[in-house]
């Protein structure tokens, strides 16, 4: 075996720690047209968990009794790398500018708009959900 985690490797879900399951998950369908693909109440840990599921991407929302909002929700992106670990999630877009025009019309509220990263080959857009977690939107340029 080549690589250690096989052949085929790629994302399956992005766990999100939330404070109202019942609004991320409307926030989720109405803005990315998310559908709800798993749910799991497990009672020992005082959660609730939902699977939501955008273009088989999976979004993993859990809300738990004592949880507490992150110091890095509503930051810009760079700045919000300052604090180590994970910051965003980004997806693979067609077309970055069409896909922003269409989620705008969803007022969904935008970081930073339509950019340019020509030393990575790349335009991006990044956006916050509904509780200020960044999402970031990437066309791969030739």
């Amino acid at each position: 075996m080549q690589y250690p985690l096989g052949e085929v490797t790629r994302g399956h879900h992005y766990a999100i720690s939330v404070r109202d399951m019942d609004a991320m998950i409307a926030w989720y369908q109405e803005k990315l047209g998310a559908v709800v693909t798993g749910a799991w109440d497990p009672e020992e840990l005082d959660a609730h968990v939902r699977i939501v599921t955008v273009n088989g991407f999976s979004f993993e929302l859990v809300s738990m009794k004592e949880s507490s909002p992150s110091s890095t929700q509503w930051g810009d992106p760079p700045g919000m790398a300052i604090n180590n670990g994970p910051f965003h999630m980004a997806f693979t877009v067609d077309d970055c500018a069409a896909s922003v025009a269409e989620l705008k019309l969803r007022d969904v509220k935008f970081a930073w708009d339509v950019a340019d990263y020509d030393e990575l080959k790349m335009r991006c857009a990044h956006f916050w959900d509904l509780e200020g977690n960044i999402l970031e939107l990437v066309e791969v340029l030739d």
